[in-house]
């Protein structure tokens, strides 16, 4: 129990000393990240007037001769406007078009920040997460013509596609993954059993893109825990992700026979450059917090000046708020049951201190749990620290103490009676770095947002108007 109840004293401490300027922080930030990034109910300029007309009516809009389909945008759209109702096609456009912008710019010029592995060790692979949200996207927008065209199917569903499912024999798994009882520090293959995953058929299909599965097709598609499954010869997982490729394949193929495969391929391309424009923002500091690791932040914040930071100080005291002290009292009871009744006996109205010399069990007893004036300092015992996380003039909740394991439980109640509040010192550690990466953030914002709306300006675009209608 000591270590949780640390832990937990540890977020209280740090919600009550900080949680009024951050919520005024946080509040700040997400103004100006808005303002910024042009994320509001309407487009930072309007594409319908500043570019050129375009009338293929299979497309939306066409960026440096580059099409982005009106499929697309009908998708694209249908997805935002789940989440804001308001949200204007004209405004899912522009969001389109500079991804599209952005994502360039990404590839030439942040690659090595921004580009996902193509083998991650723990997570999936960044084309499997594609493929994966490209069907669950089609999933939502199409869910009824989907169903209907699987329930026209010979059989009603999928399984009328497959025509023969691997038997995966132990021998030939041995030969994929070793033997059983073998003790394992990672799940990975080496490239002679990825060559025998790739003669191990999972399931054949009628579907002309997925003639044959194999177990290799379907090991490259998991993640940490679904390679675990494969080395512990779990044939009904394998089988089971067999049959959810076999599903992403059928939307795909169905998507591509209603709407075209170059229109597909556009949306999967759409997609694709949002996570990447994802990765830029982030690297950029956009819905991070200032503690969060990105390499152009950290060089940002190195860049930042004293007196930066002190013009930051100035402008911005409320975020440095910090109590300097507080007056308690408290009092120990030997059980929780003990500890509940002082606390109904408080809220009707009895004197907290007259209540600690009848009721406590600690040696302050009879100058009614008086704890005195405590200070903010390094090292605080876990009850004034406690006291710290109160709110004056309430009564807390009974807290189990931290003792050890052979140690005689026992809970305390505390009610703060003063509390003085003031600042961080200007030229401390904590302002400086706070600062710093505050004022990092805000520089790597407006970097984003100028090169956003410099990609849009300089872009030669043609726009379909009727596509926004």
């Amino acid at each position: 129990m000591q270590a949780p109840l640390f832990r937990h004293l540890f977020r209280q401490l740090f919600l009550h000393l900080f949680q009024h300027h951050l919520l005024q922080f946080f509040q700040q930030r997400l103004l100006f990240l808005m303002m910024v990034l042009g994320l509001c109910a309407y487009p930072s300029f309007s594409l319908a007037q500043t570019a050129a007309a375009l009338h293929d009516p299979t497309l939306a809009a066409r960026v440096n001769g580059v099409a982005v389909h009106r499929f697309t945008l009908d998708v694209m759209a249908y997805m935002a406007q789940l989440s804001d109702p308001k949200t204007s096609r004209a405004v899912v456009l522009e969001s389109l078009l500079a991804n599209r912008l952005l994502a360039q710019t990404a590839r030439r010029d942040f690659a090595e920040y921004t580009t996902p592995a193509s083998a991650n060790r723990v997570g999936f692979a960044a084309e499997v997460a594609l493929d994966d949200q490209l069907s669950g996207t089609l999933r939502t927008v199409y869910r009824d013509p989907i169903e209907a065209s699987i329930k026209n199917l010979a059989g009603g569903n999928l399984n009328s596609l497959v025509l023969e499912r691997g038997k995966l024999a132990t021998d030939q798994l041995d030969l994929v993954f070793g033997p059983s009882d073998k003790v394992l520090l990672d799940y990975q293959l080496t490239p002679s059993q990825l060559s025998a995953a790739k003669r191990q058929m999972l399931l054949r299909s009628s579907l002309v893109t997925a003639t044959s599965i194999s177990l290799y097709d379907i090991f490259l598609r998991q993640n940490v825990q679904g390679r675990v499954e494969f080395f512990n010869r779990n044939r009904d997982y394998m089988q089971q992700q067999a049959m959810l490729l076999l599903g992403n394949l059928y939307l795909q193929q169905w998507a591509n026979q209603r709407f075209g495969a170059d229109a597909v391929a556009d949306l999967r391309l759409a997609l694709s450059e949002q996570m990447e424009v994802r990765a830029l923002m982030s690297l950029h500091g956009v819905g991070a917090d200032i503690d969060s690791e990105s390499p152009l932040l950290n060089r940002l914040a190195v860049q930042v000046t004293p007196a930066e930071v002190q013009s930051y100080f100035q402008t911005h005291k409320e975020e440095f708020k910090r109590i300097i002290s507080v007056k308690a009292r408290h009092i120990r009871s030997a059980d929780e049951a003990s500890a509940r009744s002082v606390i109904d006996a408080a809220a009707k109205g009895a004197d907290f201190s007259q209540l600690a010399q009848q009721y406590s069990k600690a040696a302050d007893a009879s100058h009614g749990g008086d704890l005195g004036l405590i200070m903010h300092r390094s090292k605080m015992s876990w009850l004034e620290e406690l006291a710290f996380m109160q709110d004056v003039g309430k009564v807390s909740p009974p807290f189990r103490a931290a003792v050890g394991p052979k140690e005689q439980a026992y809970w305390e109640i505390v009610l703060v009676e003063q509390r003085k509040e003031g600042y961080q010192d200007p030229k401390s550690e904590t302002v400086r770095y706070q600062a710093a990466r505050a004022l990092a953030q805000e520089k790597a914002l407006r970097q984003i947002s100028n090169l956003r709306q410099q990609l849009l300006k300089n872009a030669k675009i043609e726009i379909n108007r009727q596509s926004l209608g």
